[in-house]
């Protein structure tokens, strides 16, 4: 191993492998199209719970339930899902975390700086990468941009 890959930090999938698994093991729902679980068991991965084997399923984000259950039935029914928020408020954890539970990949997030003309683009017109994510938008590029957009898509 490279000492580069030694010191990033392994993809949510890897992470929470044994979670990902034990929800997907007895997750017998229907999914979407493409889907690794459903829409029921993505919601427990990001929010906490138990897999139906006992497994503790820990959180990866702590708010509003509400909030999350609106995101994966956004993304179960094909549409486009827009993150929008200050820097900070866990856009890439939960569009990481998304994708790793939708997909099974982490991987194929895409991270550009919000408001240039190939992010909106971008989000406008729906480009995604095959059955991942687009993640628009960190809010790092200083001062000037005061909220970060996130566009993620699953397919």
């Amino acid at each position: 191993m490279s000492e580069q890959n030694e010191k990033l930090r392994q993809g949510a999938e890897q992470i929470y492998a044994e979670e990902l698994a034990a929800l997907a093991r007895e997750d017998n729902r229907s999914r979407p199209e493409g889907w690794r679980m459903s829409p029921q068991a993505v919601v427990t991965y990001v929010l906490g719970g138990k897999a139906s084997d006992g497994t503790p399923i820990s959180a990866k984000y702590v708010g509003n339930r509400r909030l999350m259950e609106t995101a994966v039935a956004t993304l179960a029914t094909d549409r486009a899902l827009l993150l929008l928020g200050l820097p900070g408020t866990a856009k890439s954890w939960v569009s990481e975390h998304l994708a790793a539970a939708i997909s099974g990949s982490s991987q194929r997030m895409i991270q550009c700086t919000a408001g240039t003309d190939a992010s909106w683009h971008a989000a406008r017109h729906g480009n995604c990468v095959e059955g991942g994510f687009h993640v628009l938008g960190d809010g790092q590029d200083g001062p000037q941009h005061s909220r970060s957009h996130h566009f993620g898509y699953a397919s």
